[in-house]
């Protein structure tokens, strides 16, 4: 199995495996989504657990294994985890799995059962009040340094960590906007010198393309290059924004990598080899289309 890149995921949609159409988007995608996730936990009703996940691994050994976007599945556990890979055709389909919930304290069962399947890609999900605390997002460093699978990427779950404090998102707020704010740095100062990519998270305000455009124009700048999204009209606009980014990021980091100055000016910018290297080798790696 291929371990996706972080490039190519771009706005990850999600898609409730409960979904009336599901057996379609798993051949034809939607909206040309470049990867999409199933979802067998938040988005299903406990009581209907049992018939999704029956389903939705009816549906993926039924699906071409080929298709030109990347396809995921967000089990509700572990147990539902072992019921998936306990279905290697099911598991074929796909290029990776989402974690729920996933610190140093739930790692344990996660890791259980990902031994039976060293090679499947995987995506924790960062979104447990632990990381509220400089000492647990060490600790989850370290749970997520422990797993044998490949990580693609950390994504953010940015509901959940409000919810914990007793808040959701209001009209016009971007997550930058909340009392978060402090939360997504301590999480870009741990991971990322570690070697780890963040998935920005998702923007639920699905009714304010205003504020999607504010908040996914943040991400950018604070080196988010994907993102999660709830609805497939959020999908263009986030992939618009990262392609007008990568038109102006990429020839000033190949520019730069090229270059045997130390320092010099780029489209009114200074470019200096010593600061901003690691960032050009992360512009230039990302391969996202233009």
């Amino acid at each position: 199995m291929v371990t996706p890149r972080y490039g190519q995921l771009g706005a990850s949609l999600y898609v409730p495996a409960t979904h009336k159409t599901l057996d379609q988007i798993l051949v034809d995608g939607c909206n040309d989504a470049r990867s999409i996730i199933l979802c067998t936990e938040d988005a299903v009703v406990p009581d209907a657990v049992a018939w999704a996940v029956q389903r939705l691994i009816k549906a993926l050994k039924a699906a071409p294994k080929s298709v030109p976007f990347l396809r995921f599945v967000r089990p509700r556990n572990p147990f539902v985890l072992r019921q998936l890979l306990e279905s290697p055709d099911a598991v074929a389909r796909l290029d990776g799995i989402v974690i729920p919930k996933f610190d140093h304290k739930t790692m344990p069962a996660w890791r259980d059962v990902l031994d039976g399947n060293k090679t499947l890609a995987i995506m924790p999900t960062l979104e447990t009040p632990v990381l509220f605390r400089e000492d647990g997002a060490i600790a989850t460093l370290d749970a997520v340094q422990d797993l044998c699978n490949p990580v693609i990427a950390l994504r953010i779950g940015a509901n959940d960590l409000l919810g914990a404090i007793g808040l959701k998102r209001q009209p016009g707020q971007t997550f930058y906007d909340t009392p978060l704010r402090s939360t997504m740095e301590r999480l870009i100062t741990v991971f990322r010198p570690a070697g780890f990519e963040l998935s920005a998270p998702v923007c639920d305000l699905i009714g304010e393309p205003d504020t999607l455009s504010r908040e996914v124009a943040l991400d950018i700048a604070w080196g988010f290059y994907a993102k999660t999204c709830v609805h497939p009209a959020q999908v263009a606009l986030i992939e618009e924004h990262f392609t007008q980014a990568m038109a102006r990021q990429q020839p000033q980091a190949h520019a730069l990598l090229s270059s045997s100055e130390a320092v010099f000016k780029d489209s009114g910018q200074m470019l200096e080899a010593t600061c901003h290297t690691n960032w050009a080798k992360r512009v230039a790696a990302l391969q996202i289309r233009v």
